[in-house]
């Protein structure tokens, strides 16, 4: 709802940065631990600015908790992690365990990750001035 609330639709997190990643131990071994994620997110325009580039709008800092994920594979973060997108598929049919979501962050440059996961959250959607 918070993310909706700024874009009216849930993005793609295409050219989105991740400016954050935090691996958090919870007192729930039931659940399991925690991925907490701050990402840049904006939206595209078909306008372009006098310079010749896309003008872009709605710039927020999104604070995404996975919970109790599993099968965590990542790599490549460095000081620019852009995404090519953000998946979060619904894989509750298809399995019996109590993992959900199916989970992908999509590399352009820098990191990438996929896991599963029990609960997907938007924590905070906050305003963000990009530097430039």
């Amino acid at each position: 709802m918070l993310v909706t609330n700024v874009f009216g639709y849930w993005p793609g997190f295409h050219d989105a940065e991740v400016r954050k990643l935090e691996l958090k131990v919870t007192d729930d071994f039931v659940v399991g631990p925690d991925l907490i994620a701050d990402i840049h997110a904006f939206e595209m325009t078909r306008e372009v600015s006098s310079s010749g580039h896309y003008v872009l709008r709605n710039h927020v800092l999104v604070t995404i908790r996975f919970r109790g994920i599993d099968n965590l594979e990542i790599g490549g973060f460095n000081n620019q992690n852009a995404l090519m997108g953000l998946r979060i598929e619904d894989i509750r049919a298809r399995q019996l365990e109590n993992v959900k979501f199916d989970v992908s962050f999509d590399s352009s440059w820098g990191v990438g990750a996929k896991f599963v996961c029990r609960e997907v959250v938007v924590e905070r959607v906050q305003p963000w001035e990009p530097e430039q």
